[in-house]
């Protein structure tokens, strides 16, 4: 299969373009070419690698039409963020199977857990609302045959997880390592959903391989367990060989012990609580996360530590 990966140098496409190479697809990378991907794989050199500034290219009305001069069999868009990005590759296309990267953040905050794919959503905030309007046009268009899949907390070597403090505040994990020290919000047992980058890439090529079940489908991409802020920060400080030394504190008083920034971030992740089922995804595609939770955020800061000390 032809395949057209948009945005394939990231975290998602990282893993997912080497494994289509490795599967036997014609795989080709549409990127902006300013970053390389976050593993080195000898099978990037048998990828097209094609260089296109999209926001540029939609401006001018002329990236739908790049994408279907690709001819492709199927196409994967892990950077669309508007309708209207949707809408223009769409109309562009005909017939080909869009496995298009969504989010959990469309569903906005949990409430019945684990939620499924069939839970009522409420998002709120521009991100999660933007992607719940994609994910709507995407299924009741009939251009194309379309999948969507909602990553969590996306994680992975090469970049800073979402920390035990619901941000990425580098001296969360600081503090951990040093002694483990850490303030947490009130009582610390809001969740944070986690995913590795590998299972993410490895559900979009479920999806990809197997069209008949998953076109017109969306699909939960979490680790089968989340994360309690406080459960985290015990796993990191014990990680490196400390005992627990929590603070935790009320809500107020958290935000003025940390740089604003940070809070807001700890709210947008706490405030949505999420916390997923991925029973669907392994019903109809038989596909299950390889990467535990705890195995998910240990890797990635393990990998941040290393970086920092080299």
């Amino acid at each position: 299969m032809r395949t057209v990966v948009i945005g394939g140098t990231g975290h998602i496409g990282t893993y997912l373009v080497p494994s289509l190479v490795r599967a036997g697809h014609d795989t080709v990378v549409i990127s902006r070419g300013s970053r390389r991907p976050y593993r080195e794989d000898p099978l990037w050199r048998e990828v097209e690698m094609v260089t296109c500034d999209r926001d540029a290219a939609e401006s001018d009305g002329a990236f739908g039409t790049l994408v279907a001069g690709l001819r492709a069999d199927a196409v994967v868009d892990l950077t669309c963020f508007t309708v209207e990005q949707a809408r223009q590759l769409v109309e562009a296309l005909d017939g080909q199977h869009v496995v298009h990267t969504g989010s959990i953040w469309s569903y906005g905050p949990s409430t019945v857990v684990p939620m499924s794919e069939a839970s009522p959503k409420h998002p709120y905030g521009d991100y999660g609302v933007a992607k719940l309007a994609i994910e709507r046009y995407l299924m009741g268009q009939d251009r194309v045959r379309a999948s969507v899949v909602h990553p969590g907390h996306i994680s992975g070597p090469g970049w800073m997880p979402i920390g035990p403090a619901g941000n990425v505040d580098p001296a969360v994990v600081d503090g951990l390592r040093a002694d483990g020290s850490c303030v947490l919000p009130d009582r610390g047992l809001e969740t944070i959903q986690h995913i590795h980058a590998e299972d993410v890439a490895g559900l979009h090529q479920a999806c990809l391989e197997q069209p008949d079940a998953a076109a017109g489908e969306s699909f939960n991409s979490v680790c089968t367990e989340a994360l309690t802020l406080r459960g985290y920060a015990e796993l990191v400080a014990r990680h490196f060989g400390h005992e627990p030394r929590l603070e935790l504190v009320p809500w107020a008083e958290f935000v003025t012990r940390v740089p604003a920034e940070d809070a807001h971030t700890t709210l947008e992740h706490i405030g949505r609580a999420p916390m997923f089922s991925m029973d669907k995804a392994r019903t109809l595609l038989g596909f299950v996360p390889q990467h535990s939770v705890t195995d998910t955020v240990l890797e990635a800061i393990d990998a941040w530590v290393d970086a920092q000390q080299g």
